[in-house]
């Protein structure tokens, strides 16, 4: 920032070149507004009742002041520009000063109150963004996977697909189980063909088959269509042995992590 330097000897050059220096340093404060943003409460301006107080605000570029005011639906915000004028030695009144101050009212040019918002103290923010940095230490590197439903080609930057995950459903972490007690272990299949050990215990009926009698007794079984027979009886067979899907119903995305 421009400074002027007043203690010196000699007889210093007070004059309006000097004056407007120092007009141009600290109308450089103005900048300091543009952190905060466009249409921000700075400091005050607090809600009364139907009042809102005195206070600072910041309206495209310019730090000014606000003075109080009655509060009402649609309120809208206008600059007033107030002229202070002084006599000169000539005898002629000139203006020679300018207060600049914003409150409601009807104007040309004017915001709704309704868009001001109010700036939080940095102390505030930084607390904030210290919780948001503790909330976001899961996306680490490769720390985590989020389902993604738009195409491939619109990932945002800073993220990426994770390949191996690619026709794979996510289970949870389990030490107490062998196929989930290992972080990243992959396993499973889309597909089952039962075995004879996993099939449920189960019988058929024989409509073919029955005792017959002759004079000399009771022979047994046999085949009403084949005869008789010699050696276990067993159906015919049925079933073509093929795999079954084990698939829940599902919705394809791709997972993506961040990567920085």
């Amino acid at each position: 920032m421009n400074s002027t330097n007043f203690i010196q000897t000699g007889g210093w050059p007070l004059d309006a070149e000097r004056l407007q220096e120092m007009q141009t340093a600290y109308s450089i404060f103005n900048s300091l507004g543009a952190l905060a943003g466009n249409l921000t409460i700075i400091s005050g301006c607090e809600t009364v009742g139907t009042t809102v107080g005195n206070g600072f605000v910041y309206i495209n570029g310019e730090l000014l002041e606000f003075r109080e005011a009655t509060v009402a639906v649609g309120s809208t915000v206008i600059i007033i520009e107030e002229a202070v004028n002084r006599a000169f030695k000539n005898g002629i009144s000139k203006q020679v000063h300018a207060i600049r101050y914003a409150t409601f009212g009807t104007a040309g040019t004017s915001w709704l109150w309704t868009n001001f918002k109010k700036v939080d103290p940095l102390t505030v923010m930084m607390g904030k963004i210290a919780l948001l940095e503790k909330k976001t230490a899961i996306f680490t590197a490769g720390g985590a996977a989020f389902p993604w439903f738009r195409p491939i080609s619109e990932i945002p930057a800073g993220f990426q697909e994770i390949i191996d995950i690619r026709g794979r459903t996510i289970i949870g972490y389990d030490p107490t189980q062998t196929e989930f007690n290992s972080i990243g272990k992959a396993a499973g299949q889309k597909n089952k063909t039962l075995s004879i050990a996993e099939i449920p215990e189960h019988d058929h009926g024989l409509s073919k088959i029955k005792n017959y009698t002759s004079n000399f007794g009771t022979h047994g079984f046999y085949d009403r269509s084949n005869g008789a027979g010699d050696g276990a009886l067993k159906t015919d067979k049925t079933g073509g042995g093929q795999s079954f899907s084990i698939l829940n119903p599902y919705k394809v995305a791709a997972y993506i992590e961040f990567i920085g």
